[in-house]
């Protein structure tokens, strides 16, 4: 008994602390909460005075109707977009390039246009307000953190802080990303004459090419190690990369696991049907170029979208199949 005697005061004052800090806790946050709430009421009143918000606690101003379909919580869309955190209206992520140069945050590996996302991925209040527009509209979305990233650092947006989004809905993709692709290869490969399809039964997936320019060179085979010349763009014309003149990519045909210097899936299938000197196209679907996910930048940009049909206009400089490493030498 005169143990616990002794222990049960102390029990109690542990408690009574982590009570203590647990109202710290709480009263820190709340105190955020109000003066992010004050601050973005002052901002509302001074720049959108009319403005009335919808139960969700989000404004909705459209500026522009659209006249398109409508996305929903999960649709795939393309989109231009500023990001603000607010009241200081401090811009801190877009895809319009002319934007992030003016605000000292380009990219240079990122690809800039019309941004491919799919709604939901974001937050709640990008996802509603993208739901209340329609295709061709332009709007722009004003929220506290309650609807944002909350007490979350992302690193470009800190804790409580209200965003302003200013957005162009360009395209409404639909729900079915995969289905949207295939359509758009099979769109984009029907103008061009001459393609030929290669299908990959590993990826059930069909790649396409053609050869514009023929050569009588040795032809690309399984282990042979070639140079290419590239360049690299969506099918709407956007490049993404490329070679130039001083340099090209090699690696080694059918080496797929090679530690480093090895190319996308497609590259190697496809360049199987060319000989030295040849000039051409490659057409690929995302399961044979970057897949699901894409690609991104070492900021965390998107370099390749997700889901996205890759085109590359390619030469084959050289093609060294190694096949004289045993051959006698010839002293003349």
């Amino acid at each position: 008994m005169k143990i616990l005697n002794k222990i049960y005061p102390c029990l109690i004052l542990i408690a009574g602390l982590l009570m203590m800090v647990s109202c710290t806790e709480d009263t820190t946050e709340q105190d955020a909460l109000d003066q992010e709430k004050r601050y973005f009421e002052l901002y509302m009143a001074a720049n959108y005075p009319d403005a009335v918000p919808e139960m969700s606690g989000l404004y909705f101003i459209e500026n522009k109707a659209g006249t398109g379909d409508m996305p929903g919580d999960s649709s795939w869309v393309l989109v231009n977009h500023v990001a603000y955190t607010i009241p200081g209206d401090v811009v801190y992520d877009t895809y319009i390039e002319r934007v992030a140069i003016d605000h000292n945050m380009q990219d240079e590996s990122a690809m800039y246009g019309p941004y491919k996302m799919r709604n939901g991925r974001l937050n709640e209040g990008f996802t509603k307000g993208l739901g209340m527009m329609k295709e061709g509209g332009e709007a722009t979305f004003l929220f506290t953190s309650e609807l944002g990233y909350g007490s979350a650092n992302t690193g470009s947006v800190g804790a409580y802080r209200s965003l302003k989004y200013e957005v162009v809905l360009l395209e409404v993709l639909g729900d079915d990303i995969e289905a949207y692709e295939a359509a758009k290869i099979l769109a984009y490969t029907d103008t061009i004459p001459g393609v030929e399809a290669i299908y990959d039964s590993i990826y059930e997936a069909t790649m396409y090419y053609v050869v514009d320019s023929v050569t009588d060179g040795p032809p690309v085979a399984i282990d042979s190690t070639i140079q290419v010349a590239y360049k690299g763009y969506l099918p709407d014309g956007r490049v993404f990369d490329e070679s130039t003149e001083d340099t090209y990519f090699q690696f080694t045909v059918g080496d797929y696991e090679a530690e480093e210097g090895t190319a996308i899936n497609g590259w190697h299938l496809g360049l199987e049907k060319f000989k030295e000197g040849e000039k051409g196209r490659l057409i690929l679907p995302y399961p044979l170029a970057y897949g699901e996910q894409g690609k991104f930048t070492n900021t965390g940009k998107v370099a390749i979208p997700a889901y996205e049909t890759l085109v590359f206009d390619v030469e084959v400089i050289s093609v060294d199949t190694d096949d004289n490493e045993d051959d006698p030498v010839v002293e003349e």
